[in-house]
């Protein structure tokens, strides 16, 4: 007798757990670039860093990192953990819209039909194209391809990392260079 308990909706809770561990991986993220900055003494330096690189992308950060007088490697690290603060709640985003939107899961369902032509090496294009999409950009055009996540965030990653550490030295190279 007295009150049933209500059914759980399955799909509720799985939105609520990808919501706690985006929530734990940005502010982790967060963390680990004001940690980096405040190790440096420029922490009042790192919060103009953090937001040139969630707006910007990473390489606008780190071309800013290098006008905000962080060593090459450091301003690299902190763009990049900054930029990926936002990764999480795209990819909680991305999924929310295909899983409630017939017309987004129907324009997925083609872009993976074109997606297996390519295979597996389709994922390997990202590391080229990163350093001028943006990391953004490409980790929505893996998801929409419906590319393993792992391989497209890692692909990504390679590209951006790549890109910005070639700006950061490159930077620090010209103005060393000009100071002369």
């Amino acid at each position: 007798m007295g009150i049933r308990p209500r059914p759980r909706n399955q799909g509720w809770d799985m939105t609520r757990a990808r919501l706690a561990l985006g929530i734990v991986c940005s502010l982790l993220f967060f963390v680990l670039a004001l940690g980096i900055g405040f190790f440096q003494h420029r922490l009042l330096a790192t919060f103009p860093l953090i937001g040139t690189a969630i707006l910007l992308e990473a390489q606008p950060g780190v071309a800013a990192s290098i006008a905000l007088g962080f060593h090459p490697l450091t301003g690299a690290t902190i763009s990049v953990l900054a930029n990926l603060i936002p990764v999480p709640w795209l990819l909680l985003t991305f999924h929310q819209v295909v899983t409630r939107w017939r017309w987004a899961r129907h324009k997925v369902a083609r872009a993976k039909k074109l997606a297996g032509k390519y295979g597996k090496y389709g994922v390997g294009a990202l590391t080229f194209l990163a350093p001028f999409l943006g990391a953004y950009l490409s980790i929505a055009l893996g998801f929409a391809m419906g590319w393993k996540m792992v391989n497209t965030l890692a692909m990504t990653m390679v590209g951006m990392l790549a890109s910005v550490l070639i700006i950061a030295y490159g930077g620090h190279w010209i103005v060393h260079l000009f100071s002369l």
